[in-house]
């Protein structure tokens, strides 16, 4: 089951009076930034040729474009130079975006990777910018459009994202963007909540008013999600008409990471029927791959992609799923179907929250009748294991159990007519 037409969701997502509030986008762009952010999140890394492989997995998924930061190393440049060839010769779609600083030199490197755009991260907040750079205000405003400027001689399509964004005046950050985009000629302005403080209405606004200053640039987004709310900083920047995010998979980036390429992608498409071009189907697999090759675990309760969104263990949730399965909608007891992410069907397990129809349900699979009274006693020696081992339960501990209530040559007897009845 893989159309999204078929999942039994909320339908007050689409009522007018919800979304006459906000300013949306036809279409959002994902612009991922998972093999830029790993080098820079704490004990991770990813070689160069893992790089590639992720970049292409990132393709197949459907992401608009892909981020790295050529300037950081002679191997980074080789890296980003090894993109962009593919992504010429048609192996790649997603457009491939150097990182640059803002100076000349990094532009000069974008140049020299045969990329056809660039973003370039710059401090905006005038405080540490004089404080701990040594910048003045007036210097920075004259810098950035002059790197702007330089880069729009080039022939480069230029992304200028501002960090720290949502610390600077609203008075010097309207300076700021309207001399990037007026006088340098900058293509797309990114706001980036660099330490996490926003709310989504926060984003929202802000999005909106930076569309009043600079009405026919592109905006995008960039955050962090260091208090938990990097994706409804994404959806409430979107609410103001942010047409891309910036996003990694898995969450990872500085610290605690960035909005996450696979929860964002799920929100639009599926609660706000907003098209981002993902392969919905894809999730699932590129998450694995990177926690593979990064060697980060994904947490079981990680929203979209943890292994709890599809394991059921309490028997009263679990008896409506067995009777929606039998009806053809097991969906209809989910947020939304394993399959919809690429990954398998949902697994239940045996543990605290056992019940008689849990049981009654791994019996049947296995081919073992038993009374409902027998059933009942299961389950209490499941809860009672469960109990002591703090987890659920395996198949062997499981056989155990069965052994102990029915004898072993009702457990004997069931695997003798299965293994004839598969002859």
């Amino acid at each position: 089951m893989n159309s999204k037409e078929e999942l039994f969701l909320t339908q007050y997502n689409d009522v007018p009076e919800v979304r006459s509030q906000f300013t949306l986008p036809k279409k959002v762009l994902i612009h991922d930034v998972t093999i830029r952010e790993v080098m820079q999140s704490p004990r991770l890394c990813l070689r160069p040729e893992e790089k590639i492989r992720v970049a292409k997995a990132l393709d197949k998924l459907g992401v608009y474009s892909i981020e790295n930061g050529a300037y950081m190393t002679p191997t980074e440049k080789e890296v980003t130079t090894e993109l962009v060839k593919m992504h010429k010769k048609g192996e790649i779609k997603a457009k491939i975006v150097p990182l640059a600083h803002w100076v000349e030199k990094d532009i000069d490197i974008a140049l020299e990777t045969g990329a056809d755009r660039v973003l370039m991260s710059a401090n905006g907040n005038p405080v540490t910018l004089e404080e701990n750079d040594g910048v003045s205000p007036d210097e920075a405003v004259k810098r950035l459009t002059r790197i702007s400027s330089y880069a729009k001689k080039n022939g480069l399509y230029f992304t200028a994202q501002i960090y720290d964004t949502y610390r600077m005046p609203l008075d010097y950050m309207e300076r700021v963007f309207k001399s990037l985009v007026y006088e340098g000629g900058t293509d797309s302005i990114a706001l980036s909540d660099t330490f996490a403080n926003v709310l989504p209405w926060t984003a929202a606004w802000m999005v909106r008013k930076v569309k009043s200053w600079v009405p026919n640039t592109r905006i995008e987004h960039h955050g962090h999600n260091d208090f938990g709310m990097s994706t409804a900083m994404m959806i409430g920047a979107i609410t103001g008409g942010a047409e891309v995010v910036h996003t990694s998979i898995n969450n990872i980036g500085e610290r605690v990471g960035n909005a996450a390429t696979e929860e964002v992608a799920m929100v639009l498409e599926l609660l706000m029927h907003i098209d981002t071009g993902i392969d919905l189907t894809q999730i699932y697999p590129t998450a694995e791959l990177v926690s593979r090759l990064t060697k980060l675990p994904i947490s079981p309760n990680k929203a979209v992609i943890g292994e709890n969104v599809f394991l059921q263990g309490s028997g009263m949730i679990a008896w409506h799923q067995f009777r929606w399965e039998k009806m053809g909608k097991p969906w209809y007891n989910m947020p939304f179907a394993p399959q919809t992410i690429g990954k398998d069907e949902m697994e239940v397990i045996l543990g605290v929250g056992c019940g008689k129809g849990i049981v009654e349900h791994e019996l049947e699979k296995m081919g073992i009748p038993a009374t409902k009274e027998q059933m009942g006693k299961i389950a209490d020696k499941v809860k009672e294991e469960a109990y002591i081992c703090k987890w659920s339960l395996s198949k062997i501990q499981f056989r155990q159990i069965l052994t102990e209530v029915l004898g072993k040559e009702a457990l004997l007897k069931a695997a003798v007519e299965k293994a004839e009845a598969g002859k």
